[in-house]
């Protein structure tokens, strides 16, 4: 995380400084983004970043802090269209949302996608810090279903959200496999918003065949 030294400075510098290393990860791997790029466009000395930051994989693990929480406050500045919802429909927003959010902060979503699915030496770490954060997520969702009679209430929430999130949590990437060679602005396909309420149909009703 950020050292003492980085937070003294004014917002502007911070925020041009952060831009411009959420440019060069999301468009390089972790590997091959350059500190010496970063600091060229920044117009500032190299030795400057080893004073904000302890090493490279801070810097990155920072980036990928800023970047989730942007996406996350947009998710939860919007608000679902029905105060009312249920569980399917509350989980299918949020599926809309996080979408809305890769559109509204598009580097910000092409880090995330690298931290999760690049081959980092610290990505274990990273995926773990993810797990947690997810489960308790949808546990607590879980949880206010079967409060509210949504979900039944005979099984463990901490395993209906292993079974949501064994769904969900590759979600992305097999919608990027299957539509992203057809079109850069592939998000706003409305196959992707099909996809979508088959997985919620999966979830709600499974998928065995119902009797005539």
């Amino acid at each position: 995380m950020p050292k003492q030294t980085f937070l003294n400075l004014p917002q502007e510098k911070r925020t041009a400084f952060t831009d411009i290393a959420l440019d060069e990860f999301a468009n390089h791997e972790y590997n091959t983004a350059s500190i010496s790029k970063i600091v060229e466009r920044a117009g500032i000395a190299k030795g400057s970043v080893y004073q904000y930051f302890e090493d490279k994989q801070d810097l990155f693990m920072y980036l990928l802090d800023v970047a989730n929480r942007e996406m996350i406050g947009f998710i939860q500045r919007t608000a679902p269209p029905n105060p009312n919802a249920d569980f399917f429909e509350l989980l299918r927003w949020q599926m809309s949302a996080s979408v809305q959010a890769a559109q509204t902060y598009p580097v910000h979503a092409r880090l995330a996608r690298r931290a999760y699915s690049s081959p980092l030496p610290f990505r274990e770490d990273i995926l773990a810090e993810a797990k947690r954060v997810r489960q308790a997520h949808f546990q607590a969702m879980i949880a206010q279903g079967q409060a509210a009679g949504h979900l039944t209430p005979r099984l463990d929430p901490a395993v209906v959200s292993f079974v949501v999130q064994g769904i969900i949590n590759d979600l992305g990437l097999f919608l990027e496999s299957k539509f992203g060679e057809r079109a850069p602005d592939w998000l706003e396909l409305p196959e992707v918003d099909e996809v979508f309420d088959q997985v919620i149909a999966i979830l709600k009703c499974g998928v065995a065949s119902k009797p005539d």
